[in-house]
């Protein structure tokens, strides 16, 4: 059982991943073997549900057909079965009935014939009650509700074979609740191949549990599989309609939800399908049933679904979102409870591998980040380094100020820029949020602040007064590096007032360098002849002069100490 334990009152996943195809072994007695063809071209149908029937028309068995086209049931033994087969896209076919005796082996040919897809011109608009299993036989909720179920059934048969193998990223983020940030996340990766990444428990135990159930004191999420909601225990609890409008891709939505009489957490949702393909794209859903400090419209989850190209289902991404509840105090001293923050966990199907390690090409929809970095004066910026708060994703800008930070799945992310020269002198400027969408780069440029910004914030609190500038910098030594502990004497002879009238009188100030070898002075004269020098030790630097027009916001330099020479520049 795969599971993730967050703190009290945030819960645990688990959810399937489905996989692919069957292996065929020779048999010889009490078989089926059907083949499905195009009933155009005499092709082999790739992918076909086939299902095999008993005379009271119940599912016995499924196959998905191979690349032959080709579904094999072993040991059937008796009278008045019949086959079906079904696809998205086609229309449903059936043979028999037929009997079988113990030494006999049947290989009927199913012919299935193109079907146009019925879910384009459908009208939305309409309220529709919301009926048991999708409603009676015929009615618009019914065909959606037929082709989810078919893909639904696919992804179903493909976990059960597990002949497929999976790479996989697991994340777990923190989520601030007002601004939709990630405050922090985790990834694992596994890279050794996995029969099955995620389970859940059985419908039957979910339905009857509920989706959120408590655990020795902590809330344990649950989130429904392709199994779950084909289980006759779902469906008897749970009632379907058309969602009233289109998603903005133009999808059609199948909505569910708990019946009335359900007692304990449940989810409701939409499932979303292509009305020209009508393929299922995805499940969202979100949690009923929770106490009240826990309710948010934000408290749930998504499961994808695509199908390969040899016809199987699989969830190649999904995540669940789980409410942190803090308590607070108003004026009057009442506590209030609420919810501060989301636990989200996730996960991604990376890659999918044959039985026998061909792989079938990445699965994962995640997007990035991108852009350049440039200076005051739009100069491209090198080396700035970039990364997404709460993550160890780390890059720098190259010599054209060019960065790209790939593989992050959907959401809202705060992305950091850190120019080593400025925060040297303690300027870290705060994090811009941008959001991700699958398979897409999101563009972000940044400009590095000026001088004077730079200055503005490392003298912010600290008093200026008129006539005076800022001047602050590092002390290096050879290689560059900032010399902690260092003094910096700041001196001047000559001051002119801002009346224009000149003191004449030796002034002098001095500071320690930081840790990181920064100094700074929020108050010398502007239009003054300073003079700067550093030492420690015994170690001295050459002395720099110099005047800071009173137009200008200060002065950023760097003091080169063992050299014995300085400059007065900007990083």
């Amino acid at each position: 059982m795969f599971e993730s334990r967050h703190s009290p009152s945030i819960g645990v996943l688990l959810i399937l991943v489905v996989g692919l195809a069957a292996a065929w072994k020779p048999v010889s007695a009490q078989t089926v073997l059907a083949r499905v063809v195009d009933d155009a071209s005499g092709q082999p149908v790739v992918g076909a549900l086939v299902h095999l029937r008993g005379a009271d028309g119940i599912i016995g068995r499924s196959a998905l057909t191979d690349e032959l086209g080709r579904a094999l049931f072993v040991g059937v033994v008796g009278e008045h079965w019949r086959l079906s087969a079904e696809m998205i896209g086609r229309a449903t076919t059936e043979v028999g009935p037929f009997s079988l005796t113990p030494t006999e082996t049947l290989s009927p040919e199913i012919r299935m014939a193109s079907s146009a897809i019925m879910l384009e011109g459908i009208d939305v608009s309409a309220s529709e009650r919301c009926e048991i299993r999708g409603g009676d036989e015929g009615m618009v909720v019914a065909d959606v509700w037929n082709e989810a179920r078919k893909a639904l059934a696919a992804a179903s048969i493909t976990d059960d074979r597990g002949l497929y193998r999976y790479e996989t990223v697991r994340y777990e983020r923190e989520i601030d609740a007002y601004t939709d940030a990630i405050l922090s996340e985790e990834r694992r990766r596994r890279d050794v191949p996995m029969r099955t990444p995620f389970e859940s428990p059985p419908a039957e135990e979910l339905v009857r549990g509920g989706f959120v159930q408590d655990d020795g004191g902590e809330d344990v999420y649950y989130a429904p599989d392709a199994s779950a909601l084909l289980s006759d225990a779902f469906l008897d609890t749970h009632c379907f309609r058309l969602a009233r409008e289109r998603n903005p891709q133009g999808l059609i939505g199948l909505e569910f939800e708990p019946t009335e009489d359900r007692e304990v957490p449940d989810i409701s949702g939409v499932m979303w399908l292509d009305p020209t393909s009508a393929e299922l794209q995805w499940l969202e859903y979100r949690y009923t049933g929770l106490a009240r400090e826990r309710r948010s419209p934000r408290v749930g989850g998504r499961v994808d679904f695509r199908r390969l190209p040899d016809g199987s289902w699989i969830v190649p991404e999904w995540w669940i979102r789980m409410p942190v509840v803090g308590v607070s105090q108003d004026f009057e001293g009442n506590r209030n409870t609420q919810i501060v923050r989301y636990h989200q966990t996730g996960g991604l199907v990376m890659d999918v591998k044959e039985a026998g390690g061909r792989g079938l090409g990445r699965m994962a929809r995640t997007g990035g980040i991108e852009g350049v970095v440039r200076d005051s004066v739009g100069v491209p910026l090198r080396g700035v380094r970039v990364g997404v708060v709460g993550s160890n994703q780390e890059v720098y800008s190259n010599a054209e100020g060019r960065y790209s930070i790939t593989g992050l799945p959907e959401g809202r992310y705060r992305v950091r820029f850190v120019d080593e020269r400025l925060e040297v002198m303690g300027y870290v400027p705060g994090p811009i949020e941008r959001d991700v969408v699958p398979s897409e780069m999101t563009w972000l440029e940044y400009v590095t602040p000026s001088v004077g910004d730079v200055l503005f914030e490392v003298c912010r609190g600290e008093e200026v007064g008129p006539g005076s500038v800022s001047l602050a910098g590092i002390v290096a030594d050879r290689d560059g590096q900032g010399v902690p502990l260092a003094n910096v004497r700041v001196g001047y002879t000559e001051y002119r007032l801002p009346s224009g009238m000149i003191l004449r009188d030796e002034q002098w100030m001095e500071i320690t360098t930081t840790r990181t070898g920064f100094f700074k002075f929020c108050g010398v004269p502007s239009n003054t002849r300073l003079t700067v020098e550093a030492s420690l030790d015994g170690v001295t630097s050459e002395e720099l002069a110099f005047e800071i027009p009173e137009y200008e916001a200060g002065r950023m330099m760097v003091i080169d100490l063992f050299s014995g020479t300085g400059a007065g520049r900007v990083p």
